[in-house]
């Protein structure tokens, strides 16, 4: 039974409030059991009217809570009660931990991936990578998503190796298609970065397909798009802003089953539907959630370590 692992502290909202989700994503898959650090007292009495398999989730007691407002180093500084640092102990040599899910301080969590866990083999540094929805209920791996701003063309090609694992690791494609943002698909678009990688994506031995443009990352054809971590920031937040300036402009035109319409496109473009960013290149997949983080996102964080998507 595959095992993830959760730290609901350090976010805006409870943890007795986002434990719910945890919950109902239980009641829904039976092939998962959850490890939930923090207060257990908390935690325990937040779902004493739930009905749940209490065999698929157990606690592991700690007190403290890192938020953004401290500094980030504390989470690797040795022995201490800090809810993070638990999580990451126990998620470092649980053989059948497949994720840890946290809504805690992104440095931080992002610290503890590279001390705690350690670096992949031939990784020299992290990469966020976010699953978007496209078309043909696929999903299309981004990264970076805003780790790396500056990143060199053989830090970008690791980045595609990386998220190409990451799709086949969760059954989402047995070949990954690998595609390079671009300003154009000709191969010799594009800044001096993307110029200098698509060349050697071209001999990684992935299966690349060339240069892709902005408005086609959704439409399904690649598994992986790569770029530096600027232009992937940008092109996540702009899409959830569009997603939601859409919304508000079906509403107001009026019609039949407008909210039926308005919640199917909402759900694509929601980052409490989505989950949240996976940290690329440790030993384990981590899960870094929004620090809005609701129920809701913790439900579909637990589905996006399965590879799922909510129903």
């Amino acid at each position: 039974m595959q095992q993830i692992v959760l730290d609901l502290y350090g976010g805006d909202n409870k943890a007795a409030d986002l434990i719910v989700g945890a919950i109902e994503a239980s009641n829904e898959l039976n092939d998962i059991s959850l490890v939930i650090v923090g207060d257990e007292n908390e935690l325990t009495a937040a779902i004493s009217d739930c009905n749940y398999d209490k065999s698929r989730i157990s606690f592991i007691d700690a007190k403290g809570v890192l938020t953004n407002n401290d500094n980030p180093m504390l989470a690797v500084h040795g022995e201490n009660d800090y809810t993070l640092s638990k999580a990451f102990d126990y998620y470092k040599t649980a053989d059948d931990a497949v994720s840890l899910i946290s809504v805690g301080s992104t440095g931080a969590v992002l610290i503890s991936s590279l001390v705690k866990l350690g670096l992949a083999p031939n990784v020299t540094k992290p990469a966020l990578a976010s699953l978007l929805p496209c078309d043909g209920d696929k999903m299309v791996c981004l990264v970076d998503c805003g780790a790396n701003l500056e990143p060199t063309a053989n830090d970008l090609v690791t980045f595609a190796s990386l998220g190409s694992k990451y799709i086949i690791d969760k059954h989402l494609s047995e070949n990954p298609a690998v595609a390079l943002l671009s300003v154009g698909r000709e191969d010799s678009k594009g800044s001096t970065l993307v110029k200098q990688t698509f060349p050697l994506l071209k001999e990684s031995g992935l299966n690349f397909i060339g240069n892709i443009e902005p408005a086609d990352i959704f439409t399904g054809e690649a598994d992986v798009v790569v770029c530096d971590g600027f232009s992937g920031n940008m092109i996540l937040k702009n899409t959830e802003a569009v997603g939601k300036r859409l919304i508000a402009g079906i509403k107001r035109s009026g019609g039949h089953d407008l909210d039926k319409i308005c919640d199917e496109i909402g759900k694509d473009y929601n980052f409490n539907e989505r989950g949240g960013a996976v940290i690329l290149g440790a030993q384990k997949y981590v899960v870094k959630a929004h620090g809005c983080a609701t129920g809701e996102t913790i439900k579909s964080c637990i589905y996006q370590s399965l590879g799922k998507k909510v129903k």
